[in-house]
């Protein structure tokens, strides 16, 4: 061991007060011997040798001992400065500190960190021939211990009866085209991970009403109602209605998204911040047909065919999902960069003249002061 600076002693002897000749007694000098000496400084005869100290080391890691369907939350374990002490080198110094936070980092993070939910989200969207229905899902937080995912379907939602639908045994694999499917028929699903505990939580539940195969289905078209005020560059707003072919539309250009009509594309992307830039983008396709069935948000704030392509907020992720698949607590961005919440959504059953439009290059823009998407499926071409 390098030298400290101190000089200890190992024996005492006894001496004589009268002449300081030594009595020929000695004794070990240990600190329970009320006669002990500590060690005293003395740097000339005991130059201390160099010590070294650790800069600060971090280690961050996840807490791993959360229930399935849960994902803990990451800790930081801090080695500080000084805290390991070396004669060799400030190298060595941090290797210590390396070695005590690989040892003790998991026990810390799994005693001070937390469990959240980390269940998946899914949305769903139909084919244009009304009789294949495509799933995507997205789980909020990458976890290691997800091994697949469990897919239920049922055709009564009011049972319960749910039916384990198909096992998906990868992890990275989150989608499926179910095309096994009855005409003029409504399809629920839900989606679970799995992992060597088991099945997590459920998802949210989406859902897609078939066509009818022999005319060729209802199509797929996401559609705004007439009335929808849609915004224009200079701020202003114009009824759907009443725009027209190359018209130029406020648009929003979202920071990650690389925007596009390929519905798979949109539902796979998801961020847990919305950065955007305001656009324009012109109108390059405008028609009006009728539907029978749409979803009313907050009390008509948007109404809209149930495949329209809506951003949402959904635990804490920005994410595209198709309408009808919008719940009470999703929050929507507004024109004024606010973000609001759902409070109510209904369907509405009877006759409305939806305008199904296409932008290009840009696909988002703003309805009733909401930022949306211009998405819809391809007509069947064969009606």
């Amino acid at each position: 061991m390098a030298n400290t600076g101190y000089k200890s002693f190992t024996l005492l002897e006894r001496y004589y007060k009268d002449d300081d000749s030594s009595t020929g007694e000695t004794k070990p000098n240990v600190v329970t011997d009320p006669d002990y000496i500590a060690p005293i400084l003395d740097t000339t005869n005991c130059p201390p040798g160099a010590r070294y100290y650790n800069t600060e080391q971090t280690k961050t890691i996840r807490k791993n001992s959360c229930s399935v369907g849960e994902i803990g939350t990451e800790v930081t374990l801090t080695a500080y400065v000084n805290q390991f002490v070396s004669d060799i080198s400030v190298t060595d110094a941090n290797n210590q500190a390396i070695a005590w936070l690989e040892e003790n980092a998991q026990v810390y993070a799994n005693n001070l960190g937390t469990c959240i939910l980390n269940t998946p989200i899914i949305s769903s969207g139909l084919s244009s021939d009304g009789m294949t229905i495509n799933l995507s899902w997205i789980v909020p937080y990458d976890d290691v211990r997800i091994t697949g995912y469990q897919l239920f379907r049922t055709n009564d939602l009011s049972s319960d009866n749910w039916t384990a639908y198909r096992s998906l045994n990868a992890p990275d694999v989150k989608s499926f085209s179910d095309n096994s499917l009855t005409p003029n028929t409504t399809y629920y699903y839900k989606v679970a991970t799995r992992s060597a505990a088991g099945l997590s939580t459920s998802s949210n539940v989406t859902y897609q009403t078939t066509g009818n195969n022999s005319t060729g289905g209802s199509g797929g078209s996401g559609c705004f109602v007439e009335g929808t005020l849609i915004t224009l560059p200079d701020g202003s707003k114009k009824a759907i209605e009443e725009l027209h072919l190359d018209q130029l539309l406020l648009s929003a250009e979202i920071e990650t998204l690389i925007d596009t009509n390929n519905a798979s594309e949109l539902y796979k992307w998801s961020s847990d911040s919305l950065l955007e830039k305001r656009i324009t983008s012109p109108i390059t396709k405008l028609t009006q047909k009728d539907a029978y069935k749409t979803i009313i948000v907050n009390d008509g704030l948007l109404e809209a065919t149930p495949t329209h392509l809506q951003l949402i907020q959904r635990d804490d992720f920005w994410r595209f999902i198709a309408l009808g698949d919008i719940q009470a607590g999703d929050n929507l961005y507004t024109i004024n960069n606010e973000i609001i919440p759902v409070t109510s959504v209904a369907i509405n059953l009877e006759k409305r003249r939806i305008f199904p439009l296409t932008l290009n290059p840009f696909h988002t823009y703003f309805a009733n002061g909401i930022l949306t998407h211009n998405y819809k499926e391809e007509e069947n071409p064969n009606p």
